[in-house]
């Protein structure tokens, strides 16, 4: 029977995790719902620890896939509360090892991109651990139980199979993350101290990194030399710690652990790595320093212990005391996550709201803008109305078709007048255009055709003209930016690598009429052909040396 429940929680534990890497969101949400409440509390005995690699694999996906930091960080602490609220102590430590593994295992093919949000996750996953530590009041058993999975998994991962080249990244962070995410959980007693700081002395006496022993001097112990500095400067002078303060809690561990004791043992161990030699006693010396500035200043500082924070119960509760703890055991259950994603829907929700709602009021504005522009514009037109209305026509309103209707009608009585007195009271008439706007350029053969009338009737003078519509005559001049300037091509240009330089291009006059548009190919130069020898220079040759014998024979003879 407990063969048959073992083989079926692992065909499940691979069903889920196929579900957790699926590309749909609701798959993946429905699978970490059901991993967390159902699933584990119920069979995470039976699961061995490949069965937890697998669903690790799963996991590692479903939070690859994971986007916007507020969802990131709702996921991150679901899945972290598996190890602060398991069915056992050792399922919450399994749980851990099983996630260092994996983000170990994949942490070189996490990109640039990504590499946030899993660091979030190790975060999480380091303060569930030390709540689960908490949580059993810092149990020797238990804190040993994580301690090693810290150290084994992700600070000293060379003794494992994996290339120790793969995981240093992740134990790292676990170095930089480490007195973060334990400081909540302070104060401890140096009983307890010394048994989570074991790790750390273990890799100053021997990793050969000297990465990691620079991140575990930096993020651990001068962290605690800092704190044990600012508190014995502070006592001396006699001001109040603020209680619950980095300095409160590290400080004390800085002061009164003795850590100057345990680095000169570290480095006086003859397996210490040679290279490490000189951060250990480094640190030694500082340490020194604060521990007699301590004794030589005789004050005392009270000696950390674990404080088990417990919410207050009133008296004579009754009832209600029951309740309270019924609420209590369920709210343990539920996962801590649960609450911290409805917070995070809220939140979202409120964002999307105030986007809306300045979406709205930038269009208010808009309108409110154009209306504004549309009442200025009728109360500078009401005073004009206002001269045009002051001859007692109440009921008569001025449109821009009653204007229209009453120019053409002026315009026609005055090129009737004109044709009657033959021209000659025509100039003497006033011509007040009706409205404040001059009309638009008319085209050339409409202005034309008016003149040649004018002319017609009399000798064209310019009242003559102006009478018959009071316009403007005048060139009409076309003027385009496109087809005056810009050359189109009627092909498509060739590739960027076979055009010639702007140099090339016809520039000024170069674009008058007959002239193609385009780039200037360069005509090529005609060789010249070479001239023939004369045969007189052909002859010229020098002769060779059997002629200048027979020359010389013959000046001889003769």
């Amino acid at each position: 029977m407990a063969a048959a429940a073992t083989a079926d929680a692992a065909a499940e534990a691979t069903a889920i995790a196929r579900r957790l890497a699926s590309c749909n969101t609701g798959t993946r949400e429905r699978a970490v719902r059901y991993l967390l409440s159902d699933f584990l509390p119920a069979s995470a005995a039976r699961l061995s620890a490949t069965d937890l690699l697998k669903l690790w694999k799963g996991l590692f996906f479903c939070f690859w896939h994971a986007d916007k930091p507020l969802y990131q960080n709702s996921v991150a602490t679901r899945l972290a509360s598996a190890v602060s609220a398991p069915p056992s102590p050792a399922d919450g430590a399994a749980f851990l090892a099983a996630c260092l593994t994996t983000l170990r295992r994949e942490w070189a093919h996490i990109d640039v991109h990504r590499l946030d949000k899993f660091y979030l996750l190790n975060r999480r996953f380091l303060h569930h651990a030390f709540l689960l530590l908490s949580a059993n009041s810092f149990a020797p058993d238990v804190t040993s139980q994580v301690v090693s999975v810290l150290s084994d998994k992700a600070l000293l991962p060379e003794a494992d199979n994996v290339a120790a080249g793969t995981s240093r990244g992740l134990g790292y962070h676990v170095a930089e993350a480490f007195l973060d995410e334990l400081l909540p959980v302070l104060p401890v007693s140096l009983e307890t101290v010394d048994a989570l700081l074991a790790p750390f002395f273990t890799v100053l006496e021997k990793s050969t990194d000297r990465v990691m022993v620079s991140k575990v001097k930096a993020g651990v112990f001068e962290r605690l030399l800092e704190s044990g500095s600012r508190l014995l400067e502070m006592v001396k002078k006699g001001e109040e710690v603020e209680k619950g303060s980095a300095e409160e809690k590290l400080g004390k561990i800085g002061l009164l652990f003795g850590l100057s004791k345990r680095f000169l043992d570290i480095g006086a161990k003859a397996e210490t790595v040679q290279s490490n030699r000189k951060v250990v006693f480094g640190l030694r010396d500082a340490f020194v320093k604060i521990e007699k500035g301590l004794q030589l200043s005789g004050l005392g500082i009270t000696v950390p212990k674990f404080e088990a924070t417990e919410v207050p119960v009133p008296p004579n509760a009754g009832e209600e005391k029951a309740q309270k703890k019924k609420k209590k055991a369920k709210k343990a259950a539920l996962a801590a996550g649960e609450m911290e994603e409805a917070k995070d829907l809220k939140r979202e929700k409120k964002v999307k709201k105030d986007k809306k709602e300045k979406k709205e009021k930038k269009k208010k504005r808009k309108v409110e803008v154009v209306d504004e522009g549309n009442t200025t514009e009728k109360s500078t037109d009401a005073p004009v109305d206002d001269q045009q209305m002051g001859d007692g026509t109440d009921g008569i309103t001025f449109d821009e078709t009653l204007k229209s209707n009453l120019q053409k009608q002026f315009e026609m009585a005055a090129v009737e007048a004109g044709m009657a007195k033959e021209g000659s009271s025509s100039s003497a008439l006033p011509v007040t255009p009706v409205s404040g706007k001059m009309a638009t350029k008319r085209k050339r053969s409409k202005s034309a055709d008016k003149m040649s009338e004018a002319s017609d009737g009399h000798d064209g003078s310019e009242g003559n003209i102006l009478a018959q519509d009071g316009e403007k005559s005048g060139k009409r001049v076309r003027f385009s930016m496109k087809n005056n300037l810009v050359w189109k091509p009627h092909n498509p240009l060739p590739p960027q690598c076979l055009r010639l330089p702007p140099s090339a291009t016809p520039r000024g006059s170069a674009l008058k009429k007959g002239v193609l548009p385009g780039p200037i190919t360069p005509t090529p130069l005609k060789k010249a052909k070479p001239k023939a020898k004369s045969a007189k220079k052909v002859l010229k040759k020098q002769p060779s040396s059997a002629v200048k014998r027979l020359r010389k024979l013959q000046s001889f003879s003769a």
